[in-house]
């Protein structure tokens, strides 16, 4: 997030980051232990020492110039066998039938050259849980997760720390047995070619939900569709879909759960009272320039070819920013129930706020959760207590509630 130096291009990276992260130890951590002993000091006065130290962390982490994420390559996708897995099952999951191939999806995947793949999936499993193979039980539940990871970033793999969102659901959930995770394609960023952007991801999000109800055998109605973060925007696109795009043998899901989502990618309600402003200093990213879009090569890489534009006025990739025209029925009516969760202390509370109001306005349910002193993604930081157990409780009630 920010001017990136590619590791395997510079011979004197490593020499850097040593240096890097010895600054943090020797340096920072000492300097941010004491300036935040005092109460008054902290970003937010409700945090605890601890919280303070690892948001600083994960800020100065953000800002380092040398890129040492492993992003997107885009090779031939793999799946971890069963028995490499504890306490989750694999899953390949097909490309969506031509049926489901349609309208607006269907024409930027044309302009885009991405296709419908086969992709893996992973069974998270309840402790105890008795498998017996992926068929539904009569009446059971389940939600669908698709990770966050700024489009670029993350798995679907157990292993991975946007697990803990379902993870956590299925710790309090008394009805909810398994969840299954759908490891969709990555966006490769830039300078590397554009690789799996829009709608890929999409697509296998929509694959996911069609072997749920046609393979796994769910019912709609009991399927939770969920997204944090960039699989938030996701998830929502997917019910766009299919609202525009109806199919007979792929009804609705019965409802939906966003958490932390990013819904505005150009940034449209950006100004000094936004979130984007506001919060900046108290997120777990860096700091960009004023008047920068944030994440700008995740949403180039998500855009691929298409012109930048596209993330101001389409639909499917910002529903909330200011510059999509609702229809005569507004943007958002006929969606399922929806649960969405944000932080009062990130940096795209704005997007989950436009999203509650546009939802209410245009008369489907919703419920929300923002903790005020809370991060991005909380669900799925283990360290985020006591909202992170809180809000993971409500939702739970929320699953156990549904009829």
């Amino acid at each position: 997030m920010g001017n990136i130096i590619d590791i395997n291009k510079q011979p004197w990276t490593t020499f850097y980051l040593a240096y890097y992260v010895a600054a943090l130890v020797f340096g920072r951590w000492p300097y941010w232990t004491i300036k935040y002993i005092p109460r008054s000091n902290r970003p937010r006065q409700a945090w605890t020492l601890t919280r303070c130290l690892i948001v600083k962390t994960f800020q100065y982490l953000f800002s380092c110039p040398v890129d040492i994420s492993p992003g997107a390559t885009s090779p031939a996708p793999t799946i971890i066998p069963d028995s490499q897995l504890s306490g989750a099952k694999s899953n390949w999951v097909e490309p969506i039938p031509n049926e489901l191939f349609t309208g607006e999806i269907r024409r930027y995947a044309e302009i885009t050259g991405v296709q419908p793949v086969r992709v893996p999936g992973y069974w998270l499993l309840k402790k105890g849980y008795n498998w017996t193979g992926p068929k539904a039980k009569p009446g059971e539940k389940t939600l669908l997760h698709l990770h966050g990871g700024a489009f670029t970033l993350g798995s679907a793999q157990p292993s991975d720390t946007t697990a803990n969102l379902t993870r956590g659901l299925l710790q309090y959930s008394e009805k909810l047995q398994r969840t299954f995770a759908v490891d969709y394609r990555l966006s490769v960023a830039p300078p590397a070619p554009p690789t799996n952007p829009f709608p890929a991801a999409v697509l296998d999000g929509l694959a996911g939900y069609w072997y749920l109800v046609h393979e796994a055998g769910f019912e709609p109605q009991n399927i939770i569709l969920a997204g944090d973060s960039a699989g938030g925007n996701m998830v929502v696109a997917i019910v766009r879909h299919l609202l525009e795009n109806p199919v007979p043998t792929l009804p609705l899901p019965g409802h939906l759960l966003t958490a932390s989502t990013v819904l505005d990618l150009a940034m449209t309600h950006d100004g000094p009272e936004s979130s984007a402003i506001l919060n900046a200093p108290t997120d777990i990213f860096d700091i960009p320039p004023p008047g920068v879009v944030f994440a700008l090569d995740s949403v180039e890489a998500y855009l691929g070819p298409l012109p930048f534009e596209e993330a101001k006025t389409n639909r499917y990739i910002s529903p909330v920013s200011r510059f999509v025209k609702p229809g005569p029925e507004g943007l958002f009516k006929g969606f399922p129930s929806t649960f969405v969760v944000a932080g009062g202390a990130e940096r795209l509370e704005d997007d989950s706020r436009e999203f509650i109001a546009g939802l209410k306005r245009d008369g489907s349910h919703v419920i929300h959760e923002i903790p005020p002193d809370a991060v991005h993604d909380l669900l799925v930081w283990t360290w985020h207590n006591p909202e992170r157990i809180e809000v993971l409780q409500k939702i739970a009630r929320w699953i156990d509630d549904m009829p």
